[in-house]
């Protein structure tokens, strides 16, 4: 029998949380049972499209976030619909077109449409604060919502009942290799003896890479063998370049780009920096727990996102405390991190196996 087939609608699938979210459970889930297939809102090449391609998944790509030409967009969401009346389930990543696409499928008989929340706010530029706007009518027209975290299902679905889902890793993956740690670190340039603080993210204004060098700066003015592996590519990466050589820092900072190998990478590092604005549950914290990895985290930061030992909630805005809190010597690594993620249900395969009982019900199928 042919699986199922669920439309998964973003943005786009390029690298980061939410997407790597998404494929995680893409991954994991019996696809002899469930497939997925993609509606994007930006045509361009993208990070994922060839590995969905290969797992068997369909992409459609629009153009409203290029062009704005919102009636083509209607036109080509009613289009697409009437194209595929085989979607019983919905399930939208990308809450600020909500209103339209939740709509539309409801005018086109898919009885389930389920709303995720993967943030707890949104970007202060013109289309973070027009996405944010748009994202007060996303509630409209789901059946059913989600959320990677408390804070993150109040924020965008405000009052309404919601299932927080966890956003699960492949935690043996991302498992601490002593073996993989030597290569790695010398891939990089790295000695025994540096100490490696890293951050895995997208370079833009959420993720604050540049609170994240003056941390580091005033860190490594105590620790002559600090090192910064910075994972990942983004607007603001030329931007983070120029202030690094600014601090005088270019030698001691490393810009890896943008990486398929990141549990590699987990293991060159020492600690983990997560200094950002807001986020809802990270993807990459629980990655650098599953590694073993001491974490530091600003504040903002949902408390439940702390799900292994070794976490540390630090303030914004006040750089030197983090430097102080860093001069200790840096804890190893957590030996139970494994076992801690797990026991969290945090594992992709606890996941994977919800949301597929969820989908499979939506087409009137059970599951074990």
């Amino acid at each position: 029998m042919a699986p199922v087939r669920v439309l998964q609608v973003v943005p786009a699938m390029n690298a980061g949380g939410m997407e790597n979210f998404i494929m995680n459970v893409y991954r994991a889930i019996d696809r002899q049972r469930v497939q997925f297939d993609f509606l994007y809102h930006f045509d361009m090449p993208c990070f994922f499209d060839e590995e969905i391609t290969a797992l068997g998944g369909q992409i459609t790509k629009l153009t409203v976030r290029q062009d704005l030409n919102l009636p083509r967009y209607l036109h080509q969401l009613n289009q697409f619909f009437a194209d595929h009346p085989e979607y019983k389930v919905v399930h939208g990543h990308y809450s600020g077109f909500g209103m339209f696409y939740n709509h539309v499928a409801r005018r086109h008989g898919v009885p389930v449409r389920a709303g995720h929340s993967h943030n707890t706010s949104s970007e202060r530029s013109l289309i973070g604060l027009l996405d944010a706007s748009m994202s007060w009518f996303f509630n409209f027209d789901l059946t059913d919502r989600f959320a990677c975290g408390q804070d993150a299902g109040k924020a965008l679905f405000r009052g309404k009942p919601f299932v927080f889902l966890p956003n699960g890793v492949d935690a043996a993956a991302f498992a601490f290799s002593p073996a993989r740690r030597e290569t790695m670190r010398a891939s990089f340039g790295f000695l025994p003896e540096h100490r490696v603080l890293g951050h895995v993210g997208r370079f833009n204004q959420q993720k604050n890479h540049g609170y994240l060098l003056d941390i580091f700066a005033a860190w490594a003015a105590r620790c002559p063998e600090a090192r910064l592996l910075l994972v990942g590519t983004g607007p603001l990466e030329e931007e983070v370049r120029r202030k690094a050589e600014t601090l005088g820092l270019t030698d001691k900072v490393v810009f890896a780009g943008l990486r398929r190998d990141t549990a590699a990478c987990y293991d060159a590092m020492d600690a983990f920096l997560l200094p950002s604005l807001f986020e809802g549950l990270p993807v990459t914290m629980v990655e650098a727990q599953a590694a073993g990895l001491p974490c530091y985290v600003s504040d903002v930061v949902d408390r439940s996102a702390a799900i292994a030992d070794g976490v540390q909630f630090l303030p914004l805005n006040n750089a030197p405390a983090w430097a102080e809190v860093l001069a200790a010597p840096l804890p190893g690594r957590n030996p139970r991190a494994l076992e801690q993620v797990r026991a969290a249900h945090y594992d992709i395969v606890d996941t994977a196996r919800y949301l597929q009982r969820f989908y499979l019900h939506a087409y009137g199928e059970d599951m074990p």
